[in-house]
């Protein structure tokens, strides 16, 4: 059976689909990447099977990244004009890729727009998503908590998800419909975006001690744990285990994939944090390319070092709140404080305040100096969070996410 696994995405998109897909290949399977060229040599060194994508999303978003996409209106205008030409070819490049395929393995996004595509190859879906997005009435994560005057909680956070997949779409609608008309198919409805979304076996990939499967999900709406992809092979420069060693242990300061529209004084604003709270830190330049200018000796500009080597080293993370940074950040054992930017970030901001192993999260829009500063201070001093996260850790590096995973694909291809 060929599984192909479709990643439109960054690297820290690209990196559990790949951790799965060699969890599939030694199970048995055959098994593809379909993700932009720029990861083909890295995946290919992986042992799996590879397609290239001839639009490369990265690039189309660090083009951006000198408009404010953290403003809501911003997003949208992307979305709708400048996102559906590479969203189309990127469906044609996954028609072709998947002529010989059985099954499809994408994100709930990935599905609206590949519907198409699905019916033409005749694939089975399994739907991977980083965050708890399928329907649930136990709990919303994809708006604000219920407002206390509204009665029913339950159908507050249904409705919140069916808003959201009707958000998602609209705003797909344009590539979605060509590729569609060039297939020479008939126009979709929600209904059935619904419908596919409901019957597909889902796996949700993360920890079961971070989010508790709801008691209403069906049979083949499962938790698995996280999918973690640790380089083992890593070694580390000296000046970074120098700075390591010089002093106590720092705050690492990261926004991953987020673009800046304004580095400069995003990264004074985080150096102003660090010297108010009386701390030492590693910034990661990152898409957002933090860390130009002058740079105290308090601080070490970092371009890369796995989350696995990193964190664990650090005295709290601060970083956008992405699925899988929030993930290393929690099995490290170390306090989060999240700045969320956009997407399923607000989630894993309040989620970790929640387990008491974070601060209350920092918008990105109302980041200060002041307010990342009074975190900082917070997470390095306040001894109940620091047990909780070190215990939330600990559970956490005892599961196996990848094996769970394959177990519950394995049951539903059966």
């Amino acid at each position: 059976m060929r599984i192909s696994l479709f990643v439109y995405g960054s690297w820290g998109d690209l990196r559990p689909f790949v951790v799965l897909g060699k969890g599939l290949q030694a199970a048995g399977y055959d098994v593809q990447i379909i993700a932009a060229r720029i990861y083909e040599d890295w995946i290919r060194a992986r042992g799996l099977d590879y397609y290239p994508l001839t639009v490369d999303m990265n690039q189309l978003i660090a083009d951006l990244g000198s408009r404010d996409v953290f403003n809501p209106l911003e997003q949208l205008r992307m979305v709708r004009k400048e996102l559906p030409q590479a969203l189309t070819q990127m469906g044609l490049d996954v028609l072709e890729a998947t002529r010989d395929s059985d099954v499809l393995v994408t994100i709930e996004f990935g599905v609206s727009v590949l519907m198409g595509v699905i019916d033409v190859n005749h694939l089975k879906t399994l739907v991977v998503n980083p965050a708890p997005i399928t329907p649930t009435g136990e709990f919303a994560s994809t708006m604000p908590k219920k407002p206390r005057w509204l009665l029913s909680e339950a159908r507050y956070n249904r409705l919140g998800y069916t808003i959201f997949r009707r958000i998602q779409w609209t705003l797909l609608s344009s590539p979605r419909k060509r590729l569609q008309t060039h297939l020479g198919l008939p126009q979709n409805t929600f209904e059935k975006f619904q419908a596919i979304l409901d019957a597909a076996p889902t796996l949700t990939v993360v920890s079961r001690h971070v989010v508790q499967r709801p008691a209403d999900w069906k049979a083949h709406q499962q938790i698995t744990g996280y999918l973690f992809d640790d380089d083992a092979e890593w070694t580390p420069p000296q000046d970074l285990v120098d700075f390591l060693a010089a002093g106590e242990k720092p705050i690492y300061i990261g926004f991953g994939s987020m673009p800046d529209s304004k580095p400069q004084a995003t990264t004074r604003t985080l150096m102003n944090a660090v010297r108010q709270a009386g701390k030492r830190a590693v910034i990661l330049t990152g898409w957002a390319k933090l860390g130009t200018g002058d740079v105290p000796e308090n601080i070490h500009i970092l371009k890369y070092a796995p989350h696995n080597w990193l964190f664990p080293q650090m005295a709290a993370v601060v970083h956008h709140g992405g699925a899988g940074t929030t993930a290393s950040g929690f099995r490290a054992g170390v306090p989060s404080i999240i700045v969320p930017h956009s997407g399923d970030q607000p989630y894993w901001g309040r989620r970790a305040f929640e387990l008491g192993v974070g601060t209350q999260p920092i918008p990105r829009g109302k980041l200060t100096a002041e307010k990342l500063a009074s975190a900082i201070v917070e997470a390095t001093t306040n001894r109940a969070m620091q047990e909780s996260a070190k215990n939330l850790g600990e559970k956490i590096s005892f599961e196996d996410g990848v094996g769970e995973a394959v177990r519950a694909i394995q049951e539903f291809l059966k």
